[in-house]
């Protein structure tokens, strides 16, 4: 193979952007990304079609792939003359109702080896790219740095940024309104919830829309919504806020006990869960099968399918209309519109 002209790899968190400005989109495909599909392979990755793509974009199947190796896993795409790998592990707790895939702060989330076997991998790359073309890396910041310097590089690069004040600045409310209705203030001490669940103190400093920078120590930087912070400390400081996962917990036991026709034990874990509530199954057309519990993924077995109270079941319903069914009780399905001739 002929040597390519200059390729730029842009690395950050955990995705690697591979463009080379002046390249042939067929020659690109076969030259580039077939071969570091290959390499893959050969490292222990096992590399397949994207079902989604393969299901339902058939015309893009062949530029999708997904990986994976252990934990982690990958997507690998291609657009034109841009190739794009997104790494993840399944070790985490998922934030995101449509997978890990699409969580935030992937590397943060990692577990300490499969940081190192994502370093490894993009070095591996690079290495394998330099190969074919000379390689212009550009990496989020340095190893070391404090979290203020990697907030200050970020400002140096922002074309939002005020020349006057050397920062952007929050012109709007809903940028600037926290999770307990409060204007967060550039600099100000905020509160939020880590990943362990727990309730965490740092400064904020504004980064970009509703986004906002929390220094949680010298060098702990997140990147978090307006609505994730809180101004003032909230009560039970010490108490974990891990509701989602206790519910989640608490709905496998559900089933649990129903698939062994515990129906005493069941009863009692429903009035846990819901009290006198009644409660709803939720049904997509798209995937004809049940959400499972706290929206994460889908089944055609209605004992493991999520229960939801009637408000989440209307609310999720009419988010998506055209593609999702509340089921009552008794089996009836009803769409957004019914829901208002329906008791509560």
């Amino acid at each position: 193979m002929t040597m390519r002209a200059k390729i730029d790899v842009n690395i950050h968190d955990t995705t690697i952007g591979i463009w080379q400005d002046n390249a042939r989109d067929e020659t690109f495909l076969s030259d580039v990304f077939a071969p570091l599909v290959r390499g893959m392979r050969d490292r222990g990755w096992h590399v397949g079609a994207d079902p989604r793509m393969k299901d339902h974009f058939r015309a893009l199947n062949s530029t999708h792939r997904l990986a994976s190796q252990g934990n982690m896993r990958a997507s690998v795409e291609i657009n034109g003359r841009a190739i794009e790998i997104k790494f993840w592990a399944e070790t985490w707790p998922m934030d995101n109702q449509h997978g890990r895939r699409y969580d935030f702060r992937k590397l943060a989330r990692m577990e300490y080896l499969d940081r190192l076997r994502f370093h490894l991998e993009a070095r591996r790359i690079v290495a394998w790219l330099e190969t074919i073309a000379p390689v212009t890396v550009k990496q989020d910041e340095p190893a070391g740095i404090t979290a203020m310097e990697r907030i200050e590089r970020r400002y140096a690069e922002s074309w939002h940024t005020d020349k006057k004040l050397g920062r952007p600045v929050s012109e709007y409310a809903y940028n600037h309104t926290s999770r307990d209705g409060q204007t967060i203030e550039h600099g100000a001490t905020v509160w939020f919830v880590g990943y362990d669940k727990r309730i965490g103190r740092g400064t904020a400093y504004y980064n970009i829309n509703s986004m906002w920078w929390v220094v949680a120590d010298k060098y702990t930087l997140l990147n978090l919504a307006c609505h994730e912070i809180f101004c003032s400390a909230p009560a039970d400081l010490r108490v974990k806020r891990n509701e989602r996962k206790r519910r989640e917990r608490l709905e496998r036991e559900l089933a649990a006990a129903t698939r062994r026709m515990d129906f005493k034990r069941a009863e009692l874990l429903r009035r846990i869960i819901f009290g006198a509530e009644t409660v709803y199954l939720i049904w997509a057309r798209d995937k004809d099968a049940y959400y499972r519990p706290q929206y994460c993924g889908y089944t055609t077995d209605t004992i493991s399918a999520g229960r939801y109270t009637r408000a989440e079941a209307e609310a999720e319903v009419r988010r998506v209309p055209h593609e999702l069914m509340a089921v009552t009780p008794d089996g009836k399905r009803i769409n957004a519109a019914d829901f208002d001739l329906v008791a509560a």
